[in-house]
Protein backbone atom coordinates (compact mmCIF):
# COMPACT_ATOMS: atom_id res chain seq x y z
CA UNK A 1 0.00 0.00 0.00
CA UNK A 2 2.71 2.26 1.14
CA UNK A 3 4.69 1.21 -2.34
CA UNK A 4 1.74 2.09 -4.93
CA UNK A 5 1.43 5.67 -2.90
CA UNK A 6 5.26 6.26 -3.49
CA UNK A 7 4.48 4.99 -7.01
CA UNK A 8 1.00 7.62 -7.34
CA UNK A 9 3.15 10.40 -6.22
CA UNK A 10 6.29 10.13 -8.44
CA UNK A 11 3.63 9.85 -11.57
CA UNK A 12 1.80 13.01 -10.06
CA UNK A 13 4.96 14.84 -9.82
CA UNK A 14 6.28 13.79 -13.69
CA UNK A 15 3.24 14.43 -14.56
CA UNK A 16 2.86 18.08 -12.92
CA UNK A 17 2.77 21.43 -14.53
CA UNK A 18 6.77 22.23 -16.09
CA UNK A 19 8.08 25.39 -14.24
CA UNK A 20 7.86 28.82 -15.87
CA UNK A 21 10.23 30.03 -17.86
CA UNK A 22 12.01 33.51 -16.55
CA UNK A 23 10.60 36.25 -18.54
CA UNK A 24 13.62 37.65 -21.08
CA UNK A 25 15.31 40.67 -19.65
CA UNK A 26 13.85 44.23 -19.87
CA UNK A 27 15.54 46.87 -22.28
CA UNK A 28 18.43 48.15 -20.93
CA UNK A 29 18.39 51.49 -22.50
CA UNK A 30 20.23 54.49 -20.54
CA UNK A 31 19.66 57.65 -22.77
CA UNK A 32 17.46 59.11 -25.92
CA UNK A 33 19.98 58.41 -28.48
CA UNK A 34 19.79 54.38 -27.99
CA UNK A 35 16.72 53.95 -29.16
CA UNK A 36 17.80 55.80 -32.96
CA UNK A 37 17.75 52.87 -35.89
CA UNK A 38 21.34 52.56 -38.14
CA UNK A 39 18.90 52.71 -41.17
CA UNK A 40 17.72 56.12 -40.62
CA UNK A 41 19.90 59.03 -43.06
CA UNK A 42 19.80 61.84 -40.34
CA UNK A 43 20.00 62.05 -36.86
CA UNK A 44 19.37 65.96 -34.81
CA UNK A 45 20.05 66.45 -31.31
CA UNK A 46 18.49 69.45 -29.64
CA UNK A 47 19.77 70.70 -26.21
CA UNK A 48 16.63 71.95 -24.61
CA UNK A 49 17.76 72.32 -21.22
CA UNK A 50 19.98 75.50 -22.72
CA UNK A 51 17.11 76.51 -24.42
CA UNK A 52 14.92 76.71 -21.58
CA UNK A 53 17.32 78.45 -19.63
CA UNK A 54 17.40 81.25 -22.63
CA UNK A 55 14.07 81.47 -23.27
CA UNK A 56 12.78 80.58 -19.45
CA UNK A 57 9.65 78.25 -19.09
CA UNK A 58 7.45 80.55 -20.67
CA UNK A 59 9.40 81.12 -23.87
CA UNK A 60 9.65 77.38 -24.31
CA UNK A 61 6.04 76.85 -23.65
CA UNK A 62 5.35 78.94 -26.47
CA UNK A 63 7.80 77.16 -29.04
CA UNK A 64 5.84 73.97 -27.78
CA UNK A 65 2.75 75.48 -29.04
CA UNK A 66 3.87 76.69 -31.95
CA UNK A 67 5.16 73.61 -33.01
CA UNK A 68 1.33 72.17 -32.13
CA UNK A 69 0.16 74.62 -34.24
CA UNK A 70 2.51 73.83 -37.25
CA UNK A 71 1.63 70.49 -36.77
CA UNK A 72 -2.14 71.10 -37.24
CA UNK A 73 -1.42 73.20 -40.45
CA UNK A 74 0.13 70.10 -42.09
CA UNK A 75 -2.47 67.62 -40.66
CA UNK A 76 -0.89 66.71 -37.64
CA UNK A 77 -3.88 67.10 -35.92
CA UNK A 78 -5.17 63.91 -37.42
CA UNK A 79 -2.56 62.04 -35.16
CA UNK A 80 -3.40 61.44 -31.92
CA UNK A 81 -0.37 61.69 -30.81
CA UNK A 82 0.88 65.25 -31.39
CA UNK A 83 -0.58 66.94 -27.75
CA UNK A 84 1.60 64.00 -26.46
CA UNK A 85 4.39 64.94 -28.20
CA UNK A 86 4.17 69.18 -27.90
CA UNK A 87 3.63 68.24 -23.37
CA UNK A 88 6.65 66.23 -23.27
CA UNK A 89 9.03 68.92 -25.14
CA UNK A 90 8.16 70.76 -21.90
CA UNK A 91 9.50 68.23 -19.92
CA UNK A 92 12.71 67.02 -22.32
CA UNK A 93 16.01 68.39 -21.93
CA UNK A 94 17.30 66.58 -24.76
CA UNK A 95 15.87 65.79 -28.07
CA UNK A 96 16.69 63.18 -30.57
CA UNK A 97 15.06 62.78 -34.25
CA UNK A 98 16.52 60.11 -36.80
CA UNK A 99 14.94 60.43 -39.74
CA UNK A 100 14.77 59.34 -43.78
CA UNK A 101 14.49 62.34 -45.43
CA UNK A 102 12.42 63.10 -48.86
CA UNK A 103 13.76 64.46 -52.28
CA UNK A 104 12.85 67.91 -50.13
CA UNK A 105 14.33 67.26 -46.95
CA UNK A 106 11.51 66.86 -44.89
CA UNK A 107 11.32 63.62 -42.51
CA UNK A 108 9.28 60.17 -44.08
CA UNK A 109 10.33 57.72 -41.70
CA UNK A 110 11.16 59.08 -38.36
CA UNK A 111 11.78 58.05 -34.91
CA UNK A 112 11.72 60.91 -32.59
CA UNK A 113 13.63 60.70 -28.87
CA UNK A 114 12.67 62.53 -25.72
CA UNK A 115 15.29 62.06 -22.64
CA UNK A 116 14.24 64.41 -19.38
CA UNK A 117 12.03 64.25 -16.14
CA UNK A 118 8.52 63.03 -17.45
CA UNK A 119 5.10 62.83 -15.33
CA UNK A 120 4.32 58.83 -15.54
CA UNK A 121 1.75 57.61 -18.69
CA UNK A 122 -0.96 56.21 -16.20
CA UNK A 123 -3.76 56.01 -18.79
CA UNK A 124 -3.32 54.93 -22.40
CA UNK A 125 -3.15 58.43 -24.78
CA UNK A 126 -5.87 59.27 -26.65
CA UNK A 127 -6.04 57.36 -29.90
CA UNK A 128 -3.50 54.16 -28.87
CA UNK A 129 -4.57 50.93 -27.37
CA UNK A 130 -3.61 49.52 -23.62
CA UNK A 131 0.22 48.94 -22.01
CA UNK A 132 2.21 46.24 -23.37
CA UNK A 133 4.39 45.73 -20.18
CA UNK A 134 8.40 44.34 -21.50
CA UNK A 135 9.36 44.70 -17.36
CA UNK A 136 11.65 47.11 -15.25
CA UNK A 137 9.53 50.18 -16.30
CA UNK A 138 9.38 50.17 -19.92
CA UNK A 139 6.17 50.07 -21.62
CA UNK A 140 4.36 50.71 -25.78
CA UNK A 141 1.70 51.94 -26.71
CA UNK A 142 -0.04 50.96 -30.37
CA UNK A 143 -1.89 53.45 -32.30
CA UNK A 144 -5.39 52.10 -32.80
CA UNK A 145 -5.97 53.43 -36.55
CA UNK A 146 -2.99 53.06 -38.86
CA UNK A 147 -1.79 56.63 -39.19
CA UNK A 148 0.26 58.29 -42.02
CA UNK A 149 3.86 57.66 -42.89
CA UNK A 150 5.18 59.91 -41.07
CA UNK A 151 2.75 59.66 -37.50
CA UNK A 152 3.47 58.00 -34.92
CA UNK A 153 2.42 54.10 -34.95
CA UNK A 154 3.81 53.22 -31.02
CA UNK A 155 5.13 55.67 -27.93
CA UNK A 156 7.30 53.75 -25.75
CA UNK A 157 7.58 54.80 -21.76
CA UNK A 158 10.77 54.07 -20.52
CA UNK A 159 9.45 54.99 -16.32
CA UNK A 160 10.02 59.34 -15.76
CA UNK A 161 13.23 59.41 -17.81
CA UNK A 162 12.50 58.19 -21.77
CA UNK A 163 9.71 58.98 -24.30
CA UNK A 164 9.94 57.77 -27.78
CA UNK A 165 7.54 58.49 -30.58
CA UNK A 166 7.75 55.75 -33.29
CA UNK A 167 6.77 55.56 -37.05
CA UNK A 168 4.79 52.63 -38.79
CA UNK A 169 8.08 51.52 -40.79
CA UNK A 170 10.29 51.82 -38.09
CA UNK A 171 9.05 49.89 -35.16
CA UNK A 172 11.23 46.88 -36.35
CA UNK A 173 14.14 48.46 -36.12
CA UNK A 174 13.91 49.57 -32.96
CA UNK A 175 12.55 45.99 -31.78
CA UNK A 176 16.05 45.57 -32.48
CA UNK A 177 17.57 48.31 -31.03
CA UNK A 178 15.79 47.25 -27.79
CA UNK A 179 17.48 43.67 -28.19
CA UNK A 180 21.01 45.43 -28.00
CA UNK A 181 21.19 44.94 -32.25
CA UNK A 182 21.72 48.71 -32.92
CA UNK A 183 23.36 47.72 -36.31
CA UNK A 184 27.49 48.94 -37.57
CA UNK A 185 26.93 52.21 -38.82
CA UNK A 186 24.43 53.91 -36.90
CA UNK A 187 24.78 57.86 -36.77
CA UNK A 188 25.63 59.95 -33.40
CA UNK A 189 25.69 63.10 -33.58
CA UNK A 190 28.26 65.27 -31.17
CA UNK A 191 27.05 66.05 -27.47
CA UNK A 192 27.76 69.64 -28.01
CA UNK A 193 26.30 72.83 -28.75
CA UNK A 194 22.45 73.73 -28.76
CA UNK A 195 21.92 71.51 -31.89
CA UNK A 196 23.90 69.07 -33.32
CA UNK A 197 23.49 66.43 -36.44
CA UNK A 198 24.96 63.49 -38.04
CA UNK A 199 23.83 62.90 -41.84
CA UNK A 200 24.43 60.56 -44.59
CA UNK A 201 26.04 63.09 -47.17
CA UNK A 202 24.37 61.23 -49.69
CA UNK A 203 20.99 62.90 -49.02
CA UNK A 204 23.13 66.44 -48.65
CA UNK A 205 24.47 66.04 -52.84
CA UNK A 206 20.09 65.74 -53.43
CA UNK A 207 20.09 69.72 -52.96
CA UNK A 208 23.48 70.49 -54.48
CA UNK A 209 21.96 70.57 -58.01
CA UNK A 210 23.73 68.41 -60.49
CA UNK A 211 27.62 68.89 -61.74
CA UNK A 212 30.99 67.59 -59.88
CA UNK A 213 29.64 69.22 -56.34
CA UNK A 214 26.97 67.19 -56.17
CA UNK A 215 29.36 63.90 -56.96
CA UNK A 216 31.67 64.48 -54.22
CA UNK A 217 28.87 65.30 -51.75
CA UNK A 218 27.27 61.64 -52.56
CA UNK A 219 30.73 60.33 -52.53
CA UNK A 220 30.99 61.60 -49.08
CA UNK A 221 31.27 58.67 -46.26
CA UNK A 222 29.76 61.27 -42.92
CA UNK A 223 28.36 64.93 -42.00
CA UNK A 224 28.55 66.10 -38.69
CA UNK A 225 27.69 69.52 -37.33
CA UNK A 226 27.37 71.86 -34.56
CA UNK A 227 25.42 75.27 -34.32
CA UNK A 228 24.83 77.37 -31.50
CA UNK A 229 23.42 80.76 -31.40
CA UNK A 230 25.41 83.31 -30.19
CA UNK A 231 26.60 87.04 -31.01
CA UNK A 232 23.19 87.72 -32.85
CA UNK A 233 24.02 84.76 -35.36
CA UNK A 234 24.48 81.03 -35.66
CA UNK A 235 27.74 79.77 -35.30
CA UNK A 236 28.20 76.31 -37.06
CA UNK A 237 31.22 74.18 -36.76
CA UNK A 238 30.97 71.40 -39.48
CA UNK A 239 33.01 68.24 -40.28
CA UNK A 240 32.55 66.24 -43.74
CA UNK A 241 34.82 62.78 -44.05
CA UNK A 242 35.51 61.56 -47.89
CA UNK A 243 37.05 58.97 -49.08
CA UNK A 244 40.67 60.71 -49.70
CA UNK A 245 42.85 63.95 -49.29
CA UNK A 246 42.21 64.75 -53.13
CA UNK A 247 38.62 65.01 -53.18
CA UNK A 248 38.63 66.90 -49.58
CA UNK A 249 40.70 69.31 -51.18
CA UNK A 250 38.38 69.36 -54.58
CA UNK A 251 35.33 69.79 -52.56
CA UNK A 252 37.50 72.87 -50.35
CA UNK A 253 37.95 74.53 -54.02
CA UNK A 254 34.43 74.22 -54.73
CA UNK A 255 33.37 75.16 -51.14
CA UNK A 256 34.83 78.51 -51.19
CA UNK A 257 33.37 79.73 -54.22
CA UNK A 258 30.15 78.85 -52.76
CA UNK A 259 30.44 80.60 -49.68
CA UNK A 260 31.98 83.75 -51.92
CA UNK A 261 28.52 83.81 -53.68
CA UNK A 262 26.48 82.71 -50.85
CA UNK A 263 27.99 85.15 -47.95
CA UNK A 264 29.76 88.10 -49.92
CA UNK A 265 31.68 90.40 -48.50
CA UNK A 266 31.55 87.89 -44.89
CA UNK A 267 32.82 85.20 -46.98
CA UNK A 268 36.48 85.70 -45.79
CA UNK A 269 35.35 85.78 -41.77
CA UNK A 270 34.35 81.52 -42.88
CA UNK A 271 37.22 78.80 -42.10
CA UNK A 272 37.25 76.63 -44.77
CA UNK A 273 40.16 74.03 -44.27
CA UNK A 274 41.42 70.32 -45.13
CA UNK A 275 42.41 68.17 -42.49
CA UNK A 276 43.65 64.92 -44.14
CA UNK A 277 40.33 63.21 -45.73
CA UNK A 278 38.05 65.49 -43.95
CA UNK A 279 36.75 69.00 -44.71
CA UNK A 280 36.67 71.29 -41.85
CA UNK A 281 34.22 74.56 -41.76
CA UNK A 282 33.73 77.23 -38.92
CA UNK A 283 31.33 80.44 -39.51
CA UNK A 284 29.05 82.33 -38.04
CA UNK A 285 26.32 82.96 -39.88
CA UNK A 286 24.41 86.61 -39.54
CA UNK A 287 20.75 86.14 -38.87
CA UNK A 288 20.46 87.98 -42.19
CA UNK A 289 22.69 85.07 -44.37
CA UNK A 290 20.69 82.50 -42.08
CA UNK A 291 17.04 83.79 -43.45
CA UNK A 292 18.60 83.78 -47.59
CA UNK A 293 19.91 80.40 -46.98
CA UNK A 294 17.11 79.39 -45.47
CA UNK A 295 15.26 80.67 -48.97
CA UNK A 296 17.44 78.18 -50.85
CA UNK A 297 16.07 75.56 -49.44
CA UNK A 298 12.58 76.55 -49.42
CA UNK A 299 12.32 77.54 -45.97
CA UNK A 300 11.90 80.76 -46.30
CA UNK A 301 10.58 84.18 -48.20
CA UNK A 302 14.08 84.40 -50.02
CA UNK A 303 14.30 84.24 -53.50
CA UNK A 304 16.26 80.81 -55.04
CA UNK A 305 18.09 82.82 -57.54
CA UNK A 306 20.86 84.14 -55.70
CA UNK A 307 21.52 80.56 -54.45
CA UNK A 308 25.14 78.89 -55.25
CA UNK A 309 23.67 75.69 -56.58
Amino acid sequence: MQRRALLLGLSVVACGPKPIAAPPAAPRVTSAAETIPSDLDVVVRVDLASMRAALGAVGLSAAASGLLAHAKAYGGDADPASKVIAASFLEADTVYLGYRPSPTWAPLDRVLALQGHFAQLVQPPAGFSAATDLGGDVRYWDAKAKPARDGVARIYGFGERLRVFVSEAEIDAVERMLDGLSGPRRLEPMEEGTLSLAARPLVLGRLAGQGRLRELLQSALVLRAVMAFEGGGLRVKAELLLDGPESAQELADAGQMVLVRALGAAAPAAQLRVGGDRLLLSILITNQQLATLLGCFGLGSASAQACPW
